[in-house]
C-alpha cells in the first residue's frame, strides 16, 4: 500500500490557463531586451487560453542616456564655465541704474512685471549670482547653488526687456540643463572614470540649434551681400577682410561655418572639425570688437566638451596634478572645535573682504551670505555626517574676493554711481542723483565728474559754499574742459555778479578754446564777437559723460 503524501501534486512548469509560468515570463523577458529570442533551448510555448497584462522593457534611449564623459572633462568645464559666468554678473552691475528707473518697465514673461528687479534688486542679484557661480566652479554645494542661481539669473533676464540680448536666453537654458548635471565629484572619482550625463548631450544639441537658428537668421540679402557684416566689424579684422576676401566672401563663410557647427558640435566622431572651426569662429568674433560682453568667451569655454576625453584625462594624470588632487582630498578638519574655528575665520575674511568693496550692496550682503557655507555644513552632516573640509571656506573667501577683484580692477563700480546719479538727474530726482554723487566723490575721487554735477546740484538748491568747492575741485581735476568754469559763470550771473562771472567764462575758454559754449557765453556777457574759429569736433556734454 503506497503512503499517500501530505502535499498536493506540483504544477507543471509550463503554461497554464491563468497564464504562462514565472519561467515562461522570464524567457519573453530576456527576449524583449535582448531583442531577439533567448538563447537557452525550450519547448514551444503553449498559447494561454487567456493573455493577461503585458509588461513591456522599453529600453532608453542611448543617444541621450547612454551619453558619458570622463571626469576630467566635466570638472575642468564645471571651473571654466561657471568662473566665466561669475565675472560677467559683476561687469553686468554698471547696468543696475537703469533698472526700475521712471517707475516703467516691460517683462520679457508675463506676470513678471510685478516682480521685475529694480536697481537695487539687479545689484543683489548678480552679485549673489556671481557668489553662487564661484561656488559651482569650485565644486561645493552644487545641488543646491545652481538650481538657486538658475533661477536667480532667469529672474533677472526675464523681468525686463533692458537687457534683451540672445545669448542671455542661452544662458539661461544652460543654467537650467545645469541642474541636472552630475557636477559633484564621486568619492572614487578618477580623471578617467565614466560619467553618465544626458544634460551635458543635451547643451551641446542646444549649441547645435543656436548656430542653426543663427545661419537662418542670417539667409537674407542683406548678410549674403555683406552689407550687415561691414557695418559690425571694426578694428584690425575689419582691415584683414577688406585686403583680402571683402565682405561679401566673409559674410557667406560666417553663414556656412555655423551651417557646419550646427551638425558637428553634438556629434563626438566629428570633433577634429568642431573644435578647431569653433574655436576659431569664436575668436574672429572677439576680434571684431562685438559689444557681447564675455559670451563668446562663454562660447569658448562649451568647447571643453568638444575636446577628445583621452586628452584631458592625459593632463589629469600628470605628476603635478596629480599631487595636487591628491593633496586636496587629504586636507580635512576631523575635530569639532577646529572646524567650527574654520569656518568662523572664512566668515571673518569674507566680511572684511566685502567692507572694501564699494559696490552699493556688497558688505551688507556680505553679512546675509555667511548663512550659506553654515547652511551648507548643516545639509552635509544631515546628510552624510562628513566632515568639514576646507575647501568650502576658501570657496567663501574667494566668491567675495571676486567682488573686490573686479571693482578695483575695473571701473564697474565708478559707472554704476554715476549712471545711478544721471538717470537720477534726468528724471528729475535732485536728492537721489545728490546721494549718487557724493557716493561717487567718496569712492572715485580723482574723477571729475562726480565733482562736477553735485556742484551743479548744490548751486541749484542754494547750497553756495558746497557747491563752489564742488566746482573747484571739478576745474583742478580736468584744467582742460571748459564746463565746470561754464557753471559757476552760470551761477554767478543768476547772483548779479557779472564781472566775476565774465572772468570765469575767460577760464573757460582759455582752457578749451574750443568749446563753443564757453566762447558764446563769453561773448554774451562781455557784448563782444569774438572772431570765427575753425570748426571742430563737438566735445561730449554734461549728459553724455554719465550715460549708461
Amino acid at each position: 500500500m503506497t503512503k499517500k503524501s501530505k502535499q498536493g501534486p506540483r504544477e507543471a512548469p509550463t503554461s497554464s490557463a491563468a497564464g504562462p509560468s514565472r519561467q515562461a515570463r522570464r524567457a519573453e523577458a530576456r527576449r524583449a531586451d535582448k531583442g531577439g529570442p533567448d538563447d537557452a533551448p525550450s519547448a514551444a510555448p503553449t498559447k494561454p487560453a487567456t493573455s493577461p497584462a503585458k509588461f513591456e522593457l522599453v529600453r532608453e534611449p542611448v543617444f541621450w542616456f547612454g551619453y558619458e564623459v570622463s571626469w576630467a572633462k566635466l570638472s575642468l568645464a564645471r571651473f571654466v564655465i561657471f568662473a566665466l559666468l561669475a565675472l560677467d554678473a559683476l561687469l553686468q552691475l554698471s547696468h543696475a541704474p537703469r533698472y526700475g528707473a521712471g517707475g516703467f518697465n516691460v517683462a520679457q514673461l508675463p506676470g513678471f512685471d510685478a516682480i521685475a528687479p529694480g536697481r537695487v534688486g539687479f545689484e543683489v542679484g548678480q552679485l549673489v549670482c556671481a557668489f553662487l557661480f564661484v561656488y559651482a566652479a569650485l565644486g561645493v554645494a552644487t545641488r543646491i547653488v545652481v538650481p538657486f542661481s538658475a533661477a536667480i539669473y532667469a529672474w533677472l533676464y526675464f523681468g525686463s526687456q533692458l537687457d534683451s540680448y540672445q545669448h542671455h536666453y542661452l544662458v539661461a537654458l544652460v543654467l537650467l540643463l545645469a541642474c541636472f548635471v552630475p557636477w559633484k565629484r564621486r568619492d572614487d572619482a578618477k580623471p578617467e572614470t565614466r560619467i553618465k550625463t544626458w544634460a551635458i548631450r543635451l547643451l551641446l544639441v542646444q549649441l547645435g540649434v543656436l548656430y542653426l537658428w543663427a545661419a537662418v537668421s542670417k539667409m537674407s540679402p542683406a548678410w549674403l551681400d555683406g552689407r550687415t557684416l561691414e557695418t559690425q566689424i571694426t578694428g584690425s579684422l575689419r582691415t584683414a577682410i577688406v585686403d583680402t576676401v571683402g565682405f561679401k566672401t566673409a559674410a557667406r563663410f560666417a553663414l556656412l561655418t555655423e551651417l557646419v557647427l550646427a551638425v558637428a558640435v553634438w556629434i563626438r566622431p566629428a570633433w577634429f572639425i568642431a573644435l578647431p572651426l569653433g574655436i576659431a569662429f569664436h575668436l574672429g568674433i572677439l576680434a571684431s570688437n562685438l559689444e557681447i560682453g564675455l559670451f563668446a568667451y562663454l562660447m569658448l569655454a562649451f568647447y571643453v566638451f568638444v575636446i577628445p576625453d583621452r586628452a584631458l584625462i592625459f593632463l589629469a594624470n600628470l605628476a603635478p596634478l596629480r599631487l595636487l588632487r591628491q593633496g586636496l582630498r587629504a586636507v580635512q578638519i576631523a575635530n569639532g572645535l577646529l572646524s567650527a574655528i574654520a569656518v568662523v575665520v572664512s566668515l571673518g575674511v569674507g566680511i572684511l573682504l566685502a567692507r572694501f568693496t564699494r559696490f552699493d550692496a556688497a558688505f551688507n550682503l556680505a553679512i546675509a551670505l555667511s548663512v550659506v557655507p553654515i547652511a551648507v555644513i548643516g545639509v552635509s552632516r544631515f546628510r552624510t555626517g562628513s566632515t568639514v573640509i576646507p575647501w568650502l571656506g576658501l570657496a567663501h573667501v574667494a566668491a567675495i574676493a571676486l567682488w573686490l577683484v573686479v571693482d578695483r580692477t575695473s571701473s564697474i563700480a565708478v559707472d554704476y554711481y554715476r549712471f545711478w546719479g544721471g538717470n537720477a538727474r534726468r528724471l528729475g530726482e535732485p536728492l537721489v542723483a545728490e546721494q549718487a554723487y557724493r557716493r561717487l566723490t567718496e569712492i572715485a575721487p580723482d574723477v571729475p565728474n562726480g565733482h562736477y554735477q553735485l556742484g551743479k546740484l548744490l548751486l541749484a538748491r542754494g547750497e553756495e559754499k558746497g557747491g563752489l568747492d564742488a566746482l573747484h575741485e571739478a576745474q583742478h581735476l580736468e584744467p582742460l574742459r571748459a564746463r565746470a568754469w561754464i557753471a559757476e559763470a552760470q551761477w554767478l550771473v543768476k547772483q548779479g555778479k557779472k564781472a566775476e562771472a565774465i572772468e570765469k567764462a575767460q577760464e573757460a575758454v582759455y582752457s578749451e578754446p574750443s568749446n563753443q559754449a564757453a566762447r558764446e557765453l563769453l561773448d554774451t556777457l562781455s557784448g563782444t564777437k569774438s572772431a570765427p574759429r575753425p570748426s571742430v569736433e563737438k566735445p561730449p556734454s554734461d549728459d553724455d559723460s554719465d550715460q549708461p
